[in-house]
């Protein structure tokens, strides 16, 4: 068990060029509007031929680097007003991909290198998706060349990492959001107006299960993050959503495979009052991949962790149609990254550097968590390998 708040609590509030929020107050900002920071954003403007600048209209995408996540990201923009998104540019080290990635969603624009996308000039927003390792190192080119930036969890490996990507969007007056795209889903508002409303009372358990069978033992398993970066942060970010607090312990046990790959875990987020989130998350097993939110006067199911289409409450259930575009996506109900898309748009326009759905000290405080279970569950493998080794002796 490792104590949180004493590690993370005097930290959270040496963030950036301002004294940040804690979560409580953060979640606070969520349920009454954003508030604008003070320094002066970058605006997402059109322009003329003439050169003056137009008010503003459509946010341009570049997509870097074209894989079947962006591919679904283009198919999620596709359900949306073309006034309000296009993607104008697209990159891929492979010609040839960028080419059919092109065709298929009528980009104008392909690039060969990370470097030529975020010089041009046609791009408001490039959408981040590589391997998580390169997450950081592309977050802050775009960024240094006046590009607002969403990119895929996680935003970093290391807490230092997103301390210093936060700290330059601020300072160049851009958006930064880390892709924890369930906070749009309408399911989540839901379910927040309902807690608010003290429907299910006070809150005591929030339980969420999450795996599917991944190609670990491919031989791009080197690639694969494991569950405490790839799946934990989609609980955590359900959990921080229902508590609105930072957890005060946490408990971990697990399993690591011959590569050292975290392929399960089961986490336990301990709050204020022995409030608690039990995660349950697999890279071997398909699991039920729910979530259940327990409080005195009743419970929430929602069908689907990451995108649910029905929030069944004990007296009254909740459906929710997801838009329709003509092609489908390659993973399960990512045309709802629709709702992500339109939420960046509202923010760059309001002038934001963040979204209050998640923002930028949800961002550190989730990196500073997956590195810790990660670190408890190599630690886990150790203890076990050293008794194992032991009781062979």
């Amino acid at each position: 068990m490792r104590r949180l708040m004493s590690l993370f609590g005097r930290p959270l509030a040496q963030l950036g060029r301002r004294k940040l929020q804690t979560l409580p107050v953060a979640a606070e900002r969520q349920l009454h509007g954003r508030s604008v920071d003070s320094i002066e954003p970058r605006p997402l403007c059109m322009q003329s031929k003439c050169g003056e600048k137009q008010p503003p209209q459509t946010l341009r995408w570049g997509i870097a680097p074209v894989n079947l996540m962006t591919e679904d990201f283009a198919t999620a923009l596709s359900v949306l007003p073309a006034h309000r998104h296009s993607i104008t540019s697209c990159m891929d080290a492979y010609r040839s991909q960028a080419t059919a990635f092109a065709n298929k969603h009528r980009v104008p624009k392909i690039y060969t290198s990370f470097e030529d996308l975020a010089r041009c000039p046609d791009v408001d927003a490039v959408y981040i998706s590589p391997l998580n390792a390169m997450h950081c190192e592309l977050c802050h080119l775009m960024l240094n060349h006046d590009k607002h930036v969403l990119c895929e969890q996680p935003l970093g490996m290391t807490e230092q990492q997103v301390v210093e990507l936060v700290g330059k969007a601020r300072a160049r007056g851009l958006f930064l959001m880390e892709g924890i795209w369930p906070r749009c889903i309408p399911a989540y508002h839901i379910l927040r107006h309902e807690i608010m409303r003290c429907k299910l009372g006070r809150i005591f358990a929030v339980e969420c299960t999450l795996g599917w069978q991944l190609p670990t033992a491919s031989p791009k398993a080197a690639e694969y993050a494991g569950v405490a970066k790839d799946l934990a942060p989609y609980g955590i970010q359900l959990a921080l959503w229902v508590y609105r607090e930072v957890p005060q312990q946490l408990r971990v046990s697990g399993k690591l495979n011959r590569d050292g790959i975290d392929v399960a875990a089961d986490i336990d987020l301990i709050f204020k009052g022995n409030r608690r989130a039990r995660l349950v998350l697999s890279a071997e097993q398909d699991l039920q991949n729910t979530a259940t939110i327990r409080g005195t006067k009743g419970s929430a199911i929602m069908n689907s962790l990451w995108c649910p289409t029905e929030l069944t409450f004990e007296n009254r259930d909740f459906q929710f149609e997801l838009p329709v575009a003509e092609r489908s996506t390659h993973f399960n109900n990512r045309i709802a990254l629709c709702y992500e898309a339109e939420e960046i748009r509202s923010c760059i326009l309001a002038g934001l550097t963040e979204s209050s759905l998640f923002n930028h000290d949800e961002s550190r405080l989730m990196v500073h968590l997956t590195s810790q279970i990660k670190e408890m569950l190599e630690e886990d493998d150790q203890d076990a390998r050293f008794q194992q080794k032991q009781a062979v002796g």
